[in-house]
């Protein structure tokens, strides 16, 4: 009786033991933003709520050999926004060495923080951002928001909605 106690006792030890190893394995999983991004908004019909989460035309493409480029999708074709490289500094934070960008000048040639947290299970990355000033170089000291929604592969061709 001594000894299927024991085996008992030995065998909830090593489940144990092997649940929490797994839990540090998934805890020390690098974090991978790679893909294609489409930025988001909420439009709601009340000023209470925020409302349902859209997507919109703009792309943020982050390649797995650290390079981002921002496009803008329009009805005449699509145009590049911005270019640059990335680093991931930690969890929550990656750096954008800003290269061209024509929608803020006021990055080109800098370094810009990106505070970011991914959620529903990494498809939805909410970013903030700190910008000093504005593109005439007025001080603006404000932080800018906003939501990327990872564009996923299509299981299927969609047919002639490309068309």
């Amino acid at each position: 009786m001594k000894i299927r106690y024991f085996f008992l006792v030995a065998f909830l030890m090593l489940l144990a033991v092997g649940n929490s190893m797994a839990q540090d394995v998934q805890e020390k999983t690098p974090i991978n933003l790679h893909g294609v991004w489409q930025m988001c908004f909420y439009r709601s019909n009340s000023p209470d709520i925020p409302g349902e989460l859209k997507t919109s035309n703009s792309l943020k493409i982050l390649s797995d050999d650290g390079r981002f480029t921002n496009l803008l999708m329009m009805q005449t074709g699509a145009v590049i926004l911005g270019y640059g490289t990335y680093e991931i500094n930690s969890e929550g934070l990656y750096t954008e060495c800003v290269e061209k960008n024509v929608h803020l000048p006021q990055l080109n040639g800098k370094k810009n923080a990106m505070h970011f947290e991914l959620k529903e299970n990494g498809t939805l990355m909410y970013v903030k951002y700190f910008l000093d000033n504005d593109a005439n170089g007025n001080k603006i000291d404000s932080w800018c928001h906003e939501i990327w929604k990872k564009v996923e592969m299509a299981p299927v061709y969609p047919g002639d909605e490309l068309r």
